[in-house]
Parts: structure tokens; C-alpha cells; sequence
């Protein structure tokens, strides 16, 4: 009989592509069964359409707060969304609740620590969000992208390093011309990708556009895979379309071809999210970290740290992020084949493409053992 595992997460796509990755390992494992609970306000993300909404739960799981005024509505909507995890708990039968970090993860791991399910939790950062910090005490594992994680939590037995689950659209094969005509830019004799992450990054945008209007020589056999996000994607469109000579660009909100996008470029410019980091290092692509100023606990600039001490990406601050300063980095880089090929060795060696297997394994023998 096949045990029923929930899934929560949501907030950013930091938070759930690795928990979708976990739900496509756990779906082809004959001995499980996932479900997927995220927040109402995260279907807005276009990967939960490819879910069996049958699997797919939500909830309204309140941000945290710690305004005075806001924290009787705030006590009262935590509740509310734990008495409904609870009742999931109860009708599925749930097994075991994964936490993959975030707001809105709480309410359910407060529901499986009341109702004595087994939970476990998911730590994408190098510096444990405060998720994590709340409910290590109680849960069975916590399982780290980061291995300088360890050092900020109180039960190191619990603590395993494994890396970030990461989706198999991510892990695609395909040649390097296969990848670009999947884009159009077959012609480009280097290709660069931008992500700006989930909700899109106005400043790598900005960064972007500047590149092309002041480098168009530089430009001129070189593409761009530019990821906006949502929100900004007419805007950067429209302006990208309007300069005399918009370059070869492929401009789209969302990279659902994610996979082929890595394949086809030569150098990725992204913020340091531990979700697309590591499938930047899954798939060997060098990279100029940006990382975003405002993370808590100033995370994304630990994470790029991490990745530039192994030799797999160059870290520009978001202050310097500007076309004048980022253009001698990125192509003194497309001019050395040498130090990218370096570059995109160590960031395989930093990738660990078997997480999702590892967390299976720890939650299926975690349950044998319970009984």
C-alpha cells in the first residue's frame, strides 16, 4: 500500500521548483503518492499547470508579520489554515508533510507537528530561512542545498547535505544546435541567459536592455535567452522592440524550455537563488551571480559566495549592476572559452543531481522504521 505525502510550499519558484521536483520523483516511486499544497495566490506560477489537479491542495497561509496591529488577523488566518491541513491530514491519510520553506509552508508543518505526522524539511539557502529555524526541533531531517547550513542549526544528527531536488525539464539531453533553433539563435556564435527569478528582477532587466543599446557591436553574434518574469514582460518587450536594432533576442516571461536554455548558452547572468543555481551547476553553465540586496538574512550574497570559492561563477553586487560595469566581466569571459569551460567543470562538480533520490530514500526508511 502506497503512502500519501504532502508536499507544501509556495511564496517564490525558489521554493517550488524543488518542491515539484521532489513530487516527480516521489510520482515515479510505486510506493508513493504526493500531493502538492502551495498558497491560492501561487497558482499564478505556470509550472503548477502541469500538475494533476487532483494532487494539486491550496490554502490562504498569511505572510508573517511582525506589526503589532496586524498580528490578531494574522493569529487568526494561521489557524484557520493549520485546522485545514489537519482535516488534509486526516481525509488523505497523509504519511509524512515535506516542508520546502517559505510563509507558506508554516501552517502546515504546525499542523503535522500537532497531529503527530513525521515532517520533514527542505533548506534551499545557505543561511536556514526562519521556517526552518522554528520547526528543526520537532522534525525528522532537515535536507540542505548548502552544506555551511549546518553551522547555523542546533541538531546537526538531523542535518544531510544532499544538494536541491531539480526538475526533469531541467535535466534534459540535447545538443548545443538543437538547444539554440529551439530559440531561434542557431546563427549566434554565443548565446548569454538571463533569469531574474520567479517574480522577474527589474534590475537585471534594466541591466540587459542597457547591455544591448550601448554594446550593439559586441552584440552583434551574440543572443540573449532573456526570462523578464510576468510582471515586467510587456514593458521590456516593447522597449526592447522599439531600438533601431533589437539584436537577435528571445524574450519571454517564463523559459519553459528551461532545460534547452541551459544547453544553448554560454554563460548565464542570474540572481543567486539556491533553486536556479543549482540547476545552473546541474547543467555545467558558468554564470555572473547578481545577488538580490534585500534576501533575508542576505542569503542570495552567501549563496554566490559559495559558488564563486568553487570556481563556478563571478559575483557582481547589485549596486555595480549596470551595463558599464558588467560589460568588461561578461565579455572578457566570452573571450577566454578556456576559463568558461573551467568554470562550467566546477560547476558540475557542485552540483548534486541525485537530491531528489537521497530525500526519498530518508523519508521511505524513516516511515519503515515507524512502523
Amino acid at each position: 500500500m502506497s503512502k500519501n505525502i504532502l508536499i507544501t510550499g509556495g511564496g517564490t519558484g525558489g521554493h517550488i521548483s524543488p518542491g515539484l521536483a521532489l513530487f516527480e520523483k516521489l510520482s515515479e516511486d510505486g510506493s508513493m503518492n504526493p500531493f502538492f499544497l502551495t498558497g491560492k495566490n501561487d497558482l499564478r506560477f505556470s509550472t503548477f499547470g502541469e500538475l494533476d489537479s487532483s494532487k494539486l491542495l491550496t490554502y490562504r497561509a498569511p505572510a508573517l508579520t511582525r506589526n503589532p496591529f496586524k498580528l490578531p488577523g494574522f493569529v487568526i488566518s494561521f489557524i484557520r489554515a493549520l485546522l485545514r491541513v489537519k482535516r488534509i491530514i486526516r481525509k488523505k491519510n497523509i504519511s509524512a508533510v515535506v516542508g520546502m520553506g517559505g510563509y507558506v509552508s508554516a501552517p502546515a508543518l504546525a499542523a503535522a507537528k500537532l497531529s503527530g505526522t513525521p515532517y520533514f524539511l527542505c533548506e534551499q539557502n545557505s543561511v536556514p530561512g526562519k521556517v526552518t529555524v522554528w520547526f528543526e526541533k520537532n522534525c525528522a531531517m532537515v535536507f540542505s542545498t548548502f552544506a555551511e547550513s549546518a553551522e547555523y542549526l542546533k541538531f546537526p544528527e538531523k542535518f544531510v547535505h544532499c544538494g536541491n531536488p531539480i526538475r526533469n525539464s531541467v535535466l534534459v539531453s540535447a545538443g548545443k544546435t538543437e538547444a539554440k533553433k529551439a530559440f531561434h539563435l542557431e546563427h549566434c556564435s554565443k548565446i548569454i541567459l538571463v533569469i531574474g527569478g520567479s517574480q522577474g528582477a527589474v534590475k537585471l532587466n534594466e541591466l540587459t536592455l542597457g547591455l544591448k543599446n550601448k554594446y550593439p557591436h559586441e552584440f552583434k553574434n551574440t543572443g540573449i535567452i532573456w526570462s523578464t518574469g510576468d510582471l515586467s514582460f510587456d514593458e521590456f518587450k516593447r522597449r526592447s522592440q522599439s531600438e533601431p536594432d533589437a539584436g537577435s533576442i528571445y524574450i519571454s516571461p517564463y523559459i519553459k524550455r528551461v532545460g534547452k536554455a541551459y544547453r544553448a548558452c554560454d554563460i548565464a547572468i542570474s540572481r543567486s537563488g539556491a533553486g536556479v543555481m543549482m540547476e545552473l551547476a546541474a547543467a555545467g553553465v558558468p554564470s555572473i551571480l547578481i545577488p538580490y540586496p534585500f534576501a533575508a538574512m542576505d542569503h542570495q550574497d552567501k549563496n554566490a559566495d559559495a559558488f564563486v570559492k568553487a570556481g563556478a561563477a563571478v559575483k557582481i553586487s547589485d549596486s555595480d549592476a549596470v551595463a558599464e560595469k558588467v560589460a568588461p566581466v561578461l565579455f572578457e569571459l566570452l573571450s577566454h572559452p578556456r576559463r568558461l569551460k573551467d568554470m562550467a567543470e566546477s560547476a558540475k562538480k557542485a552540483a548534486m543531481t541525485d537530491a531528489a533520490d537521497v530525500i526519498v530514500k530518508h523519508i521511505k526508511d524513516t516511515l519503515i522504521n515507524r512502523g
